[in-house]
C-alpha cells in the first residue's frame, strides 16, 4: 500500500501554474506616427523597451488593432518587438471585442 502511494505520487503530474494575463497593446497611427498604448496609456520608448524584456521573457502581448491602425504601422512595431526578442505576438481584430470600436475605417 505505501509503495502504490509513493509511486502515485511521483507519477502525478505537477500542478499547473496559474495563467499568466496578457498585456494587450493597442496601436494607433496619428498624422503618419505610430502610437502604442498600454492600459490607455501611451507608451515612450522606454516604457516600451521595458515591457518589451517582459514580454521576451515570455509575459504574453496581445496587440489589438483597430481600424485606424495601418499595416505598417503595425509591422513597425512588430518588427520593433521582434528586434527586443518577443516571439511569441497574439494579434486581435478590435472591432470583433465589444467597447473597442474605432471612430475612423481604415482607408
Amino acid at each position: 500500500m505505501l509503495i502504490a502511494a509513493t509511486l502515485m505520487a511521483m507519477v502525478a503530474p505537477p500542478p499547473a501554474p496559474p495563467p499568466v494575463e496578457a498585456d494587450e497593446i493597442v496601436v494607433t497611427a496619428v498624422r503618419r506616427k505610430c502610437h502604442v498604448r498600454l492600459a490607455d496609456r501611451l507608451l515612450s520608448d522606454s516604457e516600451f523597451s521595458a515591457h518589451a524584456e517582459e514580454w521576451a521573457k515570455g509575459k504574453p502581448v496581445r496587440v489589438a488593432a483597430p481600424d485606424s491602425a495601418s499595416y505598417k504601422c503595425l509591422a513597425k512595431i512588430a518588427f520593433r518587438l521582434a528586434e527586443k526578442g518577443v516571439r511569441l505576438i497574439e494579434f486581435v481584430d478590435s472591432q470583433a471585442r465589444p467597447g473597442h470600436e474605432s471612430p475612423e475605417p481604415r482607408r
